[in-house]
């Protein structure tokens, strides 16, 4: 926030005639605004709890960028994505280390700087459908849609859709799930993108990518803001494209 700070300075001339001339001066001052802090989201297994808070590397990169080892993106808006995390020790349960997201939402620059890098990747790729996992997959999967011209369909957590669905049940870090997907949203054929924040062990993408082919989908690639490629979840996605911004180091 710009702060402007006023003031007056009195000045008083006294005249030959006897009388006194008084003029004021306008004083200001300007403090700058100071950017705040933004957010990422990432989850560590309960042996991480000792260990010290990994920091993000700056990169984007896809299953493909691994025969070569990961390229590193020489751009600004990766830095400031991989940059903008809040730590939360203990959440949502103790040995878990929690990266909050929700710093970066509150920062209109790095949240589009997120957007723009997907749509830029996928603008050209014919995706009809993103698929976004509940519950961050929703915040980043429907203005990607709507940028690339694609429709968006949630993949829920059970109990939540109101139609006739399918459900995959998968495991968590802590824990199993289940997600459901409904009946005739997505036609076979049709060339899927699957979005979420991050992936860890890779449970949530896998269920996610198994409900898409059950119905026929060409899931195309899968996407994520961060990877933690330590738990190795991409190998679980069975050969399937992983297209990641930033990575633990």
């Amino acid at each position: 926030m710009l702060k402007i700070s006023l003031g007056f300075h009195k000045c008083i001339r006294h005249l030959p005639s006897g009388n006194s001339e008084i003029s004021l001066k306008l004083l200001t001052s300007f403090t700058p605004p100071v950017k705040q802090p933004t957010g990422a989201l990432c989850f560590y297994p309960s042996s991480a709890a000792a260990r010290t808070v990994k920091r993000f590397s700056n990169m984007a990169a896809s299953n493909s960028d691994h025969n070569q080892g990961y390229t590193v993106a020489k751009d600004d808006r990766i830095s400031r994505i991989s940059s903008s995390i809040r730590v939360i020790p203990d959440f949502p349960k103790p040995g878990i280390i929690f990266q909050d997201i929700t710093t970066m939402l509150l920062d209109p620059v790095a949240f589009r700087d997120t957007i723009d890098l997907f749509v830029e990747r996928y603008k050209e790729k014919n995706i009809s459908v993103v698929a976004g996992v509940e519950a961050r997959g929703f915040i980043f999967g429907p203005p990607i849609a709507l940028a690339i011209g694609a429709k968006f369909v949630p993949m829920r957590k059970p109990n939540k859709l109101p139609g006739a669905v399918i459900s995959e049940e998968y495991s968590l870090e802590y824990g199993t799930d289940i997600m459901e997907m409904h009946v005739g949203a997505v036609q076979a054929g049709e060339r899927t993108l699957v979005i979420d924040d991050l992936i860890a062990t890779g449970g949530t993408l896998v269920a996610a990518i198994k409900l898409l082919e059950r119905v026929g989908a060409n899931v195309v690639e899968c996407a994520c803001v961060i990877e933690l490629p330590d738990l190795k979840g991409r190998d679980r996605l069975g050969g399937k494209p992983l297209f990641v911004l930033v990575s633990s180091t």
